[in-house]
C-alpha cells in the first residue's frame, strides 16, 4: 500500500468514526431532548478547545454543588456544558437558555459541569 492509499484509508476511517459518533448521539434521547429544549447552542468541534474545557471541568478547583441545589447561571454569560460521560459532546450555550432548560440539561448525565467562556470558572453539579 502506497502513501496515497494509506492517506485515503485514514480519511475513510476518520469519516467512519465521525459518522458512528453522530449516530450514537442521535440515539441518546436525553441528549436530543436537551438540545431541542436549548434550541440555541453550538457543539464544540475543535479538539484543542475540547481538551482545554475538559481539563478545566476536571480541575479540583471547581465549585461543586449537590444535585439538589438549583443554581442560577448568569443569563448574559456563555457556558460550556460538560457532562461526565466521555461520549457526549461539549455544548456552548447561554446561561439564560441553560437556566430555562435546567432539568433537561441535568437529565443527560450523572454529573454536569458548567465552564464560563469568559472567566473559565467551573461550576459542577454532582449527584
Amino acid at each position: 500500500m502506497d502513501a496515497e492509499q494509506k492517506k485515503k484509508l485514514e480519511l475513510l476511517k476518520t469519516k467512519a468514526k465521525i459518522n458512528e459518533r453522530k449516530q450514537s448521539l442521535q440515539k441518546n434521547l436525553l441528549l436530543q431532548e436537551c438540545l431541542e429544549a436549548l434550541s440555541s447552542y453550538s457543539i464544540v468541534e475543535d479538539e484543542n478547545e475540547i481538551e482545554h474545557v475538559d481539563s478545566l471541568a476536571s480541575s479540583p478547583d471547581s465549585e461543586i454543588h449537590p444535585h439538589a441545589d438549583k443554581i442560577t447561571l448568569n443569563d448574559k454569560e456563555q457556558y460550556y456544558i460538560v457532562w461526565d460521560e466521555a461520549t457526549l459532546p461539549i455544548v456552548l450555550c447561554s446561561g439564560k437558555k441553560i437556566n430555562e432548560c435546567w432539568d433537561d440539561v441535568m437529565a443527560v448525565a450523572f454529573d454536569t459541569y458548567f465552564v464560563s467562556e469568559s472567566t473559565w470558572k467551573v461550576i459542577g453539579i454532582r449527584h
